[in-house]
């Protein structure tokens, strides 16, 4: 236990402080500073070994592609399989691959100013999860980010990424394809709180949930296995002081969004998305499988929270900012506590283990 709380720390803490360098240096070799800071988390991902929800799934659908087997999945998901077995390299390639890019694009959409801070929250919200666990899904979310924030005005370019996107996890990228009309409209900030306020009321009191899920599962029917999972059940573990928290916090960020659209005009897109993760996340607390689509959008609560510290001066700046990463730590131990494999082995990321442990 000691040796992995160890290792995600470094890997938060490490990664975080030479991002900081990076981002502050005048030194002509910077590009040092980065390829470091993506190193380290790059490189515990390639290298872990029999961690996260899918881990033994991913090895096992490698075999069946590797054999000619049938797998409904992906295309790109499947080439890639396919690529690595066809040139006769181990199955851990394909981890490798996952983290390379997962990374890459991960940073590549986190914005040159605060670029430290958003590391940290990278790390501290996503790394976990759609790193160790939900590697297809966590792909398609960084490059469909990273498509928002460098080519949302280009429609060529962001169809590409999104189609690129859509060969790992097709849901995914989909999603973003509907919300592309409306999330480029000026909301006005009191509507969007009164909105997130509304839609609380109505998830809690009534089955608005159900109609939601239809729908889902109308447009990717082979979802509905979902139907008789316990992901039906109420997310109970979600619930209480930390949902509230992230709740008062993106309500925080809304209120200042005229002031940070006015630093950055792609920033009026970005919130709209923080606004579906907070409604994502009230209705994972009243279903546990919307907790999927929570992730779809938190990347826009890291850059939401990236251009709101951005818009800050003087000692308030340093004090929302430890505050609120503060906070977030503590969702990242809580995280790596929780998702052991004797307590919850659907998010097992602890005990960390590598490739090593394979030969022993």
């Amino acid at each position: 236990m000691i040796f992995t709380f160890v290792i995600y720390n470094f890997i938060l803490f490490g990664a975080t402080f030479i991002a900081y360098i990076y981002e502050k240096s005048l030194f002509s070799y910077k590009r040092v500073f980065i390829f470091t800071s993506f190193f380290i988390p790059f490189l515990f991902l390639a290298l872990r070994y029999n961690i996260g929800t899918d881990y033994n799934n991913y090895v096992d659908y490698f075999y069946k592609i590797a054999n000619q087997e049938i797998v409904s999945k992906e295309a790109g998901y499947i080439f890639i399989n396919y690529f690595i077995s066809y040139y006769k390299l181990d199955v851990q390639w394909l981890f490798v691959f996952f983290a390379f890019f997962y990374i890459y694009y991960g940073y590549k959409a986190l914005p040159k100013k605060g670029f430290a801070i958003g590391i940290f929250l990278f790390i501290t919200m996503m790394y976990l999860y759609e790193g160790f666990s939900a590697i297809r899904q966590g792909l398609a979310i960084v490059i469909m980010m990273y498509a928002i924030i460098k080519y949302v005005n280009n429609i060529k370019l962001f169809l590409l990424y999104t189609f690129i996107a859509m060969l790992f996890h097709a849901a995914t990228a989909f999603v973003f394809i509907i919300l592309y009309p409306f999330i480029k409209i000026n909301f006005n900030k009191y509507f969007l709180i009164i909105i997130i306020f509304i839609f609380y009321l109505i998830v809690k009191y009534t089955n608005f949930h159900l109609f939601i899920l239809e729908g889902v599962f109308s447009i990717f029917p082979k979802y509905q296995w979902y139907l008789h999972s316990k992901y039906m059940q109420p997310a109970e573990i979600s619930s209480g002081i930390g949902i509230i928290l992230k709740i008062l916090i993106a309500m925080l960020v809304i209120f200042f969004k005229d002031k940070i659209i006015e630093k950055n005009q792609i920033a009026n897109i970005v919130i709209n998305l923080y606004v579906l993760y907070i409604i994502s996340i009230i209705l994972h607390l009243k279903i546990m499988i919307f907790g999927r689509v929570e992730h779809i959008f938190i990347f826009a609560s890291i850059i939401s929270l990236v251009y709101f510290f951005n818009i800050l001066e003087g000692k308030i700046k340093y004090l929302f900012i430890i505050l609120i990463l503060s906070i977030y730590y503590l969702f990242f131990i809580k995280y790596i506590i929780t998702g052991t494999k004797y307590i919850d082995n659907d998010i097992y990321i602890n005990p960390y283990q590598t490739i090593l442990e394979r030969i022993k």
